[in-house]
């Protein structure tokens, strides 16, 4: 039985606030680390779980403000597997419990019995979470599954998966090797057609026997095969029991002998020698990691993509306007033999990708700069000489030194650079398509920016940046210490540039994410050092855009934790509401990846939005910092101040903590308070500083 979660979340249904209280305190009691939230709108029940997900509802039947028949019907109406536990007062029946248990409730605990319900709760919350790992174990199957058949598709060895001698499922290395175009053109062929006719005896014999034998590597046969032209060829069978879509079913991996010869078909452009593809790529990337997803050694994926295809098409036409793309291959195998091991795959009709094991940094720089200067579309053939100095391609990469996500993520990565790139147009530093908020707010480069980008780049080179930290006040009495991370540069001679002065520079010329997991890192380590002493503090962490769009960001974060030995729970990491509506998808998987390692989310710069509860129910949240305009002469602004209150109890409703920023005078301080706010921050409590000046207590 897996042990219970940390911490356990209630919905209360009551209108009673010290009842509620009373309930989780006898929870606590009994060893569960329970947190409730508290309503009495039965109707929003199916709402209120969508919002935040709970573990244990309990409905106060014993309530006359709350109707346990409509309860119990919004709970029917829900689809969750939360368990219902009625809560009734001391002259409950047999036949009300009998009414609760047909109307969707677990059990029926008697309010003055609190030792029942600590043994229900227990009860519940225990099959709740064999329920929750066995849906997870069965997510982990089926990703196994979907894994295993993307390496089978993309793997350079003939698999086919054959039962009662009828092709299942055949990779595309299968279907080249004995000269089918499609699945469907193999469909009507047994595996027995493609053995000679003085073969098949023995064949059916072996596999036979690998189906009825219990070993489960399988066994392998030399013989003859033959192709869809009836050519034979001698060949190896490896054999083995196996499984596809539920179905038992043998897999049969065909290894053409040593000088035989095989058939391909023809690619779509006629050529009989077929370039690996995406699928082969990506095999390749899996085979340069291990089981968790570290490289072997570095390497670095570049994808090349041509420029204009559309016009291409239209001037030179279909078949002229692809020859000339294709011969992009000559000078990219030119490169890549200038480097052991690698990979060149054509992924579409315009793109290319090129695999180059041990690189680094440096490395990685030149061969992109090669690649730009080399891989050059030969006109002189088909559209004239030519004259002009601009490249045909843009180039992304990415370099893959630490533990990396899925091999797809690191092709769909570098294709997402490209596109970048292609979008972006001159003017705009390396950056591609602006997709940060102060690249929308300035997207083309401005003066000094070229200045700045070699500072940062010096900077993160010679460990010239530096950490600095305000503190965040609880006004509700948390005994936690929070502390946001802010990031300052320094030069040789000690002068500072605020994070306003660089950071438009370094989103613009594409430094923000190496200054974001620089800072990452460095809070991290010290946050480790912090905690070692004794002191009960965590850390709020800025992402930019560019950060957060990186699916590999939230295993780098794992990797620091796991190097100085952090919590997750001790760390918040936050960004800007401007950036989420248009990232709401991607956030939200970003979010999902953070909680799975037990890391908070919070969103900064918080109600400007014309309906922040959209927000709030998108994405499951822990604080919102609001936008410091808020707390700018707010203590003389009636409108402020009512606004400022709105934004907390919408807050609250969504059991989210509120942080008013840039508090500057304790008039401010004081409407804060009675306003319901649960955090402040701002100069007039502490202004930004290097060392971290905490108390001594845990």
């Amino acid at each position: 039985m897996p042990a219970p979660n940390p911490a356990v979340t209630l919905l209360i249904l009551t209108a009673e606030s010290s009842e509620a209280e009373r309930l989780v305190a006898t929870l606590r009691e009994a060893g569960i680390a329970a947190r409730g939230m508290v309503s009495a709108q039965v109707e929003r029940l199916g709402e209120l779980l969508a919002r935040t997900p709970c573990d244990l509802v309990l409905c106060c039947a014993h309530d006359r403000d709350i109707d346990l028949e409509a309860a119990l019907a919004a709970h029917r109406r829900l689809d969750s597997d939360t368990p219902l536990i009625v809560i009734t007062g001391p002259e409950s029946d047999a036949a009300e419990s009998l009414r609760a248990r047909r109307g969707g409730a677990r059990d029926l605990v008697r309010r003055d019995d609190p030792e029942h319900l600590q043994l229900v709760a227990k009860r519940e919350l225990a099959d709740l979470y064999q329920r929750r790992e066995a849906r997870a174990l069965a997510t982990r199957l089926r990703q196994c599954e979907r894994r295993a058949r993307e390496f089978i598709e993309g793997s350079l060895d003939a698999i086919a998966f054959v039962q009662e001698g009828l092709h299942l499922h055949a990779n595309a290395a299968y279907l080249s090797l004995f000269g089918y175009a499609d699945a469907d053109a193999l469909a009507g062929a047994t595996f027995l057609d493609l053995i000679p006719a003085e073969q098949r005896p023995r064949v059916r014999e072996f596999l036979r026997a690998v189906e009825y034998s219990d070993r489960e590597d399988g066994a392998e046969l030399d013989t003859q095969c033959q192709g869809a032209d009836r050519q034979p060829f001698a060949a190896r069978l490896r054999a083995a029991s196996s499984e596809i879509d539920e179905e038992p079913c043998l897999r049969i991996l065909v290894r053409p002998a040593a000088g035989a010869t095989t058939t391909l078909t023809e690619s779509d452009n006629g050529s009989a020698e077929t370039m690996p593809g995406r699928a082969q790529m990506i095999a390749a990337i899996a085979a340069r990691l291990d089981a968790e997803h570290r490289p072997r050694h570095p390497f670095a994926l570049f994808f090349i993509q041509v420029k204009g295809r559309a016009e291409l098409l239209r001037d030179l036409g279909l078949t002229t306007a692809l020859t000339l793309i294709e011969g992009l291959s000559e000078p990219l195998q030119g490169i890549l033999a200038d480097h052991a091991g690698g990979m060149l795959a054509q992924v579409s009709d315009d793109g290319f990708m090129l695999l180059i094991d041990g690189l680094d940094t440096t490395t990685v720089e030149q061969i992109t700069a090669r690649i730009e200067r080399e891989a050059r579309l030969q006109r002189g053939r088909n559209g004239g000489e030519r004259e002009d100095e601009a490249a045909d391609c843009v180039v992304a990469h990415v370099l893959v030194e630490l533990r990396a996500r899925e091999p797809s993520d690191i092709v769909n990565l570098a294709h997402q650079r490209c596109l970048r790139l292609l979008a972006g147009g001159p003017g705009q530093g390396g950056m591609g398509k602006p997709t940060s908020l102060a690249s929308r707010t300035k997207q083309s480069a401005e003066e000094g920016d070229e200045q700045i980008a070699e500072r940062i780049e010096y900077a993160l080179e010679h460990d010239q940046f530096r950490l600095v930290y305000q503190p965040i006040i609880s006004l509700m009495g948390d005994n936690q210490e929070h502390y946001s991370v802010l990031v300052r540069l320094f030069d040789e001679d000690e002068d500072m540039l605020e994070a306003k002065d660089f950071i438009g520079p370094a989103i613009r010329r594409g430094l923000i994410e190496r200054i974001d997991k620089w800072a990452i890192r460095a809070a991290i380590q010290a946050l480790s050092e912090q905690r070692r002493a004794g002191h009960n503090i965590s850390f709020f962490i800025n992402l930019s855009e560019d950060t957060f769009r990186d699916p590999s960001i939230v295993l780098w974060v794992c990797d620091c934790m796991r190097e100085f030995d952090v919590r997750g729970n001790w760390l918040t990491f936050q960004f800007q509401e401007a950036l989420v509506a248009a990232n709401l998808a991607g956030l939200s998987k970003l979010v999902e990846a953070l909680r799975k390692i037990k890391c908070r989310v919070a969103i900064n710069r918080f109600g400007m939005a014309e309906r922040p509860e959209m927000l709030l129910q998108g994405l499951a949240l822990d604080f919102v910092l609001l936008m410091p305009d808020f707390s700018q002469r707010l203590a003389d602004d009636q409108q402020k101040q009512k606004r400022v209150m709105e934004l907390a109890n919408l807050a609250r409703e969504f059991n989210i903590k509120s942080v008013v920023t840039g508090v500057e005078d304790a008039r401010t301080l004081t409407v804060l308070w009675t306003a319901g706010v649960d955090y402040v921050q701002g100069n007039f409590l502490q202004r930004p500083s290097p060392t971290l000046e905490v108390s001594s207590g845990g």
